[in-house]
């Protein structure tokens, strides 16, 4: 039972009912020692997966604290904040406002701070916070849903399954307990698609089965024969995978290992700790942000080596060392694959004004539509988010268009001729994406844009907002063919994919039989729409209980977006601290794939104490087809061979 309906059902009954409630309530709720937090969304999702957060102090009480409303009655006083949906979507943002609470229902909650009672809450909800963002909350450091953090007084289901699991047998057992129970009621337990319909008292064991692939158990909680409650679990059931048989790739990002990683002595020592860990994969960063390369057979690109580098706290002495050359050959020896990864559509760091490439094509650099520039179209290194990166107040990489036909080309003759001089087992995407929601609005993809919509029998009338368009607040207002526009995105994508795959499958046919072609993308698929990229398979059916901010997307039409079918395996990046979001983000991975290829979880070392580390590694090796590790920069062999032991 949400906390609307509650509300309305004591109104009937008293007024007064609902006053002594929340000040029973609140009282409750600071008693107690919960930590609540709002995260914001993440800048940029791929630097850091984490956003910002805010302490939640109150709910339903306004004072100077930060507070979550629930409720639609009226407040007097002018807010700060956001209004979010039941799934966590920002609908809408307020500084300074007199707004309808009419809008507070069906699930939607405000977080705000009256205003000009708190600049601190204020500045934060201003600056972290835009129309479209997909937030969290979180209770003592864990995700967690509004009515969990309700807590409210009624009959519930404790369950002692998370909502997201991986498992490896057909019976799953579910141990349930009933909280709050009331004298001579009746409760029951009913679980759909089962037809199993159980009496409960106190505790209750639950043996589910499952089905190969993905289960959406729903448990509902019966009060004298009327549902109050229920809970959803998401089980996906995958045949056990042999430990030996799984991947455990190493990335090698270029410029931090460039710099220990300088001569052959230096390489062999590396792959004799990497084989003591048991790594079977290498990745090389062969392409970085920058548009250098890692390799000194550049006869089709002519893309200079990383050497070339104009930031003087990445310069490299120049000696012809062939990274690549080295790398590949001591990795042959000591039985590894060896793969390189490409920075497909980043061509230049903007902060550090640092360009391989980019400013002999001017032409190929994104244009965006952003909300700081209140719907002007600039190139990235133009508008505000560039102005700021080039005064070091923040990182902005210099994304190219992928729309644009020259670009693919440069990209392709890249992989080509890696292919030609190198003996080499895979490529790997990376950052094979548009930088975010926000490009690219240049005139070629207008016309791009055009084009696709004419063979829906539709006319492009007005660019850019029949997409979506910035306003003078600097809020996004979606057109007529906002999801065309999504969906147009990601076939662009998929079609730059499908280009890689052809050159693959022929030096497979001829020169390279077992090479493959891999994904490193993020697991936060629920927003990875904004990138235009749909990893998913084609096959996959969205349902409801999987909580998307945005479901309207995931029509049959945007499925032939698809991706997956060009790739052999892909790695998510699961960059949590915690069993549970790794649990969750592998088990939503191998539903997205439809057990069409493996997927393997992806760490990242700096973001975890030796604690996390130890945790997240045997959570994500234990839940996925594999492991990737970023970054070998990162790693201290004593310290991190004890770490994974047990794998």
């Amino acid at each position: 039972m949400d906390n609307n309906y509650k509300t309305r059902s004591i109104v009937k009954n008293s007024k007064f009912l609902i006053y002594l409630f929340f000040l029973l309530y609140q009282v409750g709720l600071l008693a107690q020692s919960d930590k609540i937090t709002l995260e914001a969304a993440s800048a940029d999702p791929t630097l850091v997966v984490r956003g910002n957060e805010l302490g939640v102090e109150s709910i339903n009480q306004f004072n100077d604290k930060v507070f979550i409303k629930t409720t639609n009655s009226k407040l007097e006083s002018p807010i700060t904040g956001v209004l979010i949906s039941k799934n966590n979507l920002v609908i809408d943002v307020f500084s300074n406002q007199q707004i309808d609470y009419s809008k507070i229902t069906d699930g939607n909650y405000l977080v705000a701070v009256q205003a000009s009672k708190n600049a601190a809450a204020e500045a934060f909800f201003k600056s972290n916070f835009k129309k479209n963002d997909v937030v969290k909350l979180r209770k003592n450091g864990n995700i967690s849903t509004l009515k969990e953090i309700l807590n409210l007084q009624a009959a519930v289901l404790k369950i002692d399954r998370d909502k997201f699991t991986t498992v490896f047998e057909k019976q799953f057992l579910v141990n349930c307990e009933l909280i709050n129970k009331s004298p001579g009621h009746n409760y029951e337990i009913v679980i759909s698609d089962q037809n199993v319909q159980k009496s409960i008292q106190n505790k209750l064991a639950l043996n589910c089965k499952l089905k190969k692939g993905v289960n959406y158990i729903n448990i509902a909680l019966l009060d004298n024969s009327k549902k109050i409650s229920e809970e959803h679990l998401v089980v996906f059931c995958k045949e056990k995978e042999v430990a030996e048989s799984k991947i455990k790739v190493l990335w090698i990002e270029q410029f931090p290992n460039a710099k220990v990683l300088t001569n052959r002595t230096a390489v062999d020592s590396m792959l004799k700790n990497a084989k003591i860990a048991g790594f079977t994969h290498l990745v090389l960063d062969v392409k970085g942000p920058e548009g250098y390369v890692s390799y000194r057979k550049n006869n089709l690109s002519h893309t200079p080596y990383f050497t070339s580098t104009s930031n003087p706290d990445k310069k490299i002495a120049e000696d012809g060392f062939d990274l690549l050359g080295e790398l590949t050959d001591g990795a042959k020896k000591g039985g590894f694959k060896i793969f390189v990864s490409f920075n497909f559509f980043t061509e230049g760091n903007v902060t550090t004004q640092d360009y391989a490439v980019l400013k002999q094509h001017p032409e190929w650099e994104e244009m965006v539509q952003r909300p700081e520039d209140k719907g002007q179209i600039l190139k990235i290194s133009e508008s505000k988010v560039g102005q700021e990166a080039k005064e070091g107040k923040r990182l902005a990489l210099a994304f190219v268009n992928p729309a644009n036909p020259q670009v693919v080309d440069f990209q392709l003759l890249r992989v080509k001729e890696v292919l030609e001089n190198y003996a080499i087992d895979g490529i790997v995407l990376d950052r094979t994406r548009f930088d975010n929601f926000y490009a690219d609005f240049s005139e070629l993809s207008k016309n791009k844009f055009a084009e696709y919509l004419k063979q829906k029998g539709k006319q492009l009338d007005n660019f850019p907002k029949d997409a979506f368009s910035i306003d003078s607040e600097g809020k996004m207002v979606e057109g007529k063919y906002f999801i065309d526009w999504i969906t147009f995105r990601s076939t662009v994508i998929k079609e730059f994919a499908f280009k890689v795959r052809k050159m693959v499958n022929e030096y497979k046919a001829s020169t390279k039989p077992n090479l493959q072609l891999a994904a490193y993308v993020g697991s936060w698929y629920e927003t990875y729409y904004q990138n235009g990229v749909n990893w998913a398979s084609s096959t996959f059916n969205y349902n409801p209980i999987l909580g998307f901010p945005e479901s309207k997307f995931y029509s049959a039409e945007y499925s032939k977006t698809s991706y997956l079918d060009n790739l052999d395996f892909i790695m998510i990046g699961t960059y949590y601290k915690t069993d549970k979001e790794i649990a969750k983000y592998v088990t939503l991975g191998n539903i997205l794939v439809d057990g069409k290829i493996p997927v393997s979880a992806s760490l990242s070392l700096p973001d975890l104490n030796d604690t996390e580390r130890r945790i997240a590694i045997k959570s994500a090796f234990k839940n996925s087809s594999g492991l990737m590790i970023f970054d070998l920069c990162y790693i201290k062999w004593p310290e991190f061979l004890d770490q994974i032991k047990g794998l």
